[in-house]
């Protein structure tokens, strides 16, 4: 039987990546924990998010196992502040997980789970959903170039920068596949709405005639 990577292992035991990438985002430099959960809004925030209730649970594991090692730095007038960087074992789990293939994930998906029960409701309800999901999906198209550029000015030389504008260009593709898939729902949102608005035409016609 093959044996389990130790990034493997620890996926079976925590059910998330939140250890691998708390490992991930103290190989760019010492943080707190309040400036990882900056740093990552800022960095990885458009595909990945870890929450405070995640953090530091997580960080201790981390301390615990030799993965991480906690400075504690006093500051005059106000609480310490807990610095963790990573150990040289951190760094080779960090090496073993990304090299472990990433687990398949079924998303959450509630303009999905809401458009295949839309024939409930009013085909309006579904269209303004739509729209303004391809109003959002727009605007992160713009955001993408945005920070594509801003890498590309900020860190030209960083051998890391090449990679995160993979997963710029990854969010890129996908918005930019999430409007055009946008704007084709809502023609054929149109088309049922105009379908139902003729069948009440007609039913209005029909009660006339009769009458």
């Amino acid at each position: 039987m093959k044996r389990k990577t130790t990034a493997a292992k620890a996926e079976d035991r925590t059910g998330t990546a939140t250890p691998d990438a708390l490992l991930g985002v103290l190989s760019m430099a010492p943080m707190s924990g309040y400036t990882i959960r900056s740093v990552i809004a800022q960095s990885i925030g458009n595909f990945w998010n870890e929450s405070y209730g995640q953090i530091y649970p997580a960080l201790k594991k981390l301390t615990a196992e030799g993965l991480v090692q906690k400075k504690t730095e006093r500051q005059k007038g106000r609480p310490d502040r807990n610095v963790y960087s990573l150990t040289g074992k951190g760094r080779e789990r960090l090496k073993e997980w990304v090299m472990v293939p990433a687990a398949a994930e079924v998303p959450r998906n509630e303009l999905l789970l809401k458009l295949f029960f839309g024939g409930h409701a009013p085909v309006s309800a579904s269209r303004e959903s739509v729209a303004a999901f391809v109003a959002t999906q727009q605007e992160a198209v713009a955001r993408y170039s945005e920070i594509a550029k801003e890498v590309r000015r900020e860190r030209p030389d960083d051998p890391q920068a090449r990679f995160w504008l993979m997963t710029v260009s990854y969010g890129r593709h996908y918005s930019e596949a999430l409007v055009k898939w946008g704007r084709e729902t809502l023609k054929e949102l149109d088309a049922i709405d105009s379908g139902v608005r003729k069948k009440t035409s007609g039913r209005k016609r029909s009660t006339r005639l009769k009458q």
